[in-house]
C-alpha cells in the first residue's frame, strides 16, 4: 500500500500540536476578513469536488480549510502556530502517484548510467532493461514515489519540530529528498547486479521489500540526520518561544466578536451538510429514472436483444440497455444505454475504470469529434466518433457516443464531470452514456461511410 505512511503523517501532526499547544491556549479572537473570504472559496471549491467525487481535490483541500478555518478566528497568529503542522497533511494526499511515471524515467536514466560504470551490458527500452541473463521491469512501485513521500515527510516533520528559519526547513526537505531518490536509484541497480552476478538466481529479484527500506536507511535517514545538525547551528534554541508557546499576542484588535468563530465553523461544516440535506430529493430523483430502449417504427425491427456488436466495459453499472435495430434496407445500429442512477464513489459515470471499450478484445484504430447538428432531442450536435478493431476476428466497429448527466447532454468528458456537480447539488445524481454502434464494412474503400449514413437515420427516425 502506497499511501501506509498516511498514519506516521497524522500521528506527526497530532504530535507537532501537542508540543506547541501552549501557544494554542493563548490564541485570542482575532478574525480576519481576508481569510473569511478565502474560505468561503475554498468551502465552495470543496463542495464541488465533493459533488464531483474528485477525491485528490477534496483531500488537498482539507488542510487548507483548517488553516483557513484558524485564521479566520485567530488570525495569523493561528497559522504561524498551527500552519506547518497542518500542511504536513499534504503528504498523505493521493497526489503522488502522478509523480511515477517521470520518476520511473529519471530511475532508468540513472540506472543505465550506474549500468556503464559497472561494465554491465543492458538494453533499455523505455522502463524494461534487459541483461544477458534475464530482463528487469522498473514499474511504478520500482519509481520511489513511496521513499520520497517519506523522506519529504521526515524533513518537513524534523524542520517543524527544530528549526524555526524557512530556509533551513526547506533545503532539509529538498536534501530529503534528493538523498531519497538517489537511494532508489541504488536500490533498483543493486537489484539489477545481483540478478547479473547471481544469475538470476538471488531472491532480491523477485522479494526486494526489505532490501529497499534497508537501502533507504542508509542512503537517505543517516546522510540526512547527519546534515540536519548543520543547517542551524542550535536548532533546540531557534523554537524555545514557539514551543513555550510565546505569540505575537496582538491584544485589543477591531475583530475579537463571536462573529468571527460562528461564520467560519459554518463554513468549515456546511459543505459536508449539503449532500446530507438534499439526499432524500437524491433518492427520490435516481429511483424514478427509468431510461428505455426506444421502439421501432414502421422502417425499423427491434430492438434486438443479446445481438450486440459491441459492449463498454463500466464497473458496476445500475442501467445496461442494449439492443440492435434492423432497418427495411437491412442496416444495423446498436443502441447502448449504460450509466448509474445515483452516482457515487466507484459508481460514476466519468470513472478511470470505465472505458469505451475493452482494451482485452478491441484495438483502438481512430477517434475523433463528429458534428451531427442540433436537431435530435437525445443528443448533443457533436459525438465522440471511436473506431476499434476485435483483436480476434478483425471485424472493425465504428461508435457514436455521448453522455446524458441529469438531462444535459455533452460529449465532453469535462463538461460531464463538471455539470454532474452541478446537477449532484440540486439533487440529480443521474448520469448514462448513450452510443450508437455498428459494424464497418472495411472491404469498401469508403470503410465507415456506409454506417455513419446508418447512424443519421436511426436518429432521424428515433430521437429526432
Amino acid at each position: 500500500m502506497i499511501y501506509n505512511h498516511g498514519y506516521l503523517v497524522l500521528a506527526g501532526t497530532l504530535y507537532l500540536l501537542f508540543v506547541r499547544r501552549h501557544a494554542l491556549q493563548k490564541l485570542t479572537i482575532n478574525g480576519s476578513p481576508l481569510a473569511i473570504v478565502l474560505l468561503v472559496g475554498a468551502s465552495v471549491a470543496l463542495l464541488f469536488s465533493q459533488a464531483a467525487d474528485i477525491q485528490v481535490f477534496r483531500l488537498l483541500l482539507a488542510p487548507i480549510i483548517i488553516l483557513l478555518w484558524g485564521w479566520s478566528i485567530w488570525g495569523r497568529d493561528f497559522l504561524k502556530v498551527a500552519g506547518g503542522p497542518i500542511l504536513l497533511l499534504c503528504f498523505a494526499a493521493p497526489i503522488w502517484d502522478d509523480f511515477s511515471p517521470l520518476l520511473q524515467h529519471i530511475t532508468v536514466f540513472f540506472n543505465n548510467i550506474f549500468l556503464q560504470i559497472a561494465d554491465i551490458e543492458a538494453t533499455i527500452n523505455e522502463f524494461l532493461i534487459t541483461l544477458e541473463v534475464g530482463a528487469f521491469l522498473v514499474e511504478g512501485g520500482c519509481s520511489g514515489v513511496r521513499y520520497l513521500m517519506v523522506a519529504l515527510f521526515l524533513g518537513a516533520f524534523y524542520g517543524q519540530l527544530y528549526y524555526r528559519s524557512l530556509r533551513s526547513k526547506v533545503l532539509l526537505i529538498i536534501t530529503a529528498g534528493l538523498f531519497s531518490l538517489l537511494a532508489n536509484w541504488i536500490r533498483v541497480f543493486g537489484i539489477i547486479a545481483a540478478g547479473h552476478y547471481t544469475n538470476m538466481q538471488t531472491s532480491l529479484v523477485k522479494d526486494h521489500e526489505l532490501f529497499g527500506w534497508v537501502i533507504f536507511i542508509i542512503f537517505t535517514l543517516v546522510p540526512v540526520f547527519l546534515i540536519s545538525s548543520r543547517l542551524e547551528s542550535s536548532p533546540q534554541e531557534t523554537t524555545k518561544d514557539e514551543i513555550s508557546g510565546t505569540t505575537s499576542g496582538r491584544v485589543g484588535g477591531k475583530h475579537t466578536s463571536v462573529f468571527w468563530p460562528i461564520v467560519a465553523s459554518f463554513l468549515l461544516i456546511w459543505p459536508p451538510l449539503v449532500p446530507i440535506a438534499l439526499q432524500a430529493k437524491t433518492e427520490k430523483v435516481a429511483q424514478s429514472w427509468h431510461p428505455t430502449l426506444v421502439e421501432a417504427d414502421s422502417d425499423w425491427r427491434g430492438p434486438l436483444k443479446h445481438a450486440n456488436v459491441w459492449q463498454p466495459d463500466f464497473s458496476d453499472p445500475d442501467i445496461d440497455l442494449s439492443g440492435v435495430y434492423v432497418s427495411n434496407d437491412l442496416k444495423q445500429v446498436q443502441l447502448q444505454i449504460t450509466g448509474y442512477r445515483n452516482q457515487s464513489q466507484n459508481k460514476e459515470l466519468i470513472f478511470y475504470k470505465n472505458r469505451l471499450f475493452d482494451s482485452a478484445d478491441w484495438q483502438l484504430i481512430s477517434t475523433e469529434k463528429r458534428e451531427i447538428g442540433d436537431a435530435y432531442r437525445q443528443s448533443p450536435n457533436h459525438v465522440n466518433e471511436t473506431v476499434i478493431r476485435n483483436k480476434v476476428d478483425r471485424a472493425q466497429v465504428i461508435v457514436w457516443s455521448w453522455y446524458d448527466v441529469g438531462g444535459f447532454l455533452t460529449d465532453s468528458k469535462f463538461e460531464a464531470k463538471v455539470a454532474g456537480a452541478f446537477k449532484k447539488i440540486t439533487g440529480d445524481s443521474r448520469g448514462a452514456l448513450w452510443a450508437l454502434a455498428g459494424r464497418c464494412e472495411v472491404s469498401k474503400s469508403s470503410e465507415c461511410e456506409q454506417q455513419r449514413k446508418a447512424f443519421t437515420l436511426f436518429l432521424e427516425s428515433f430521437l429526432q
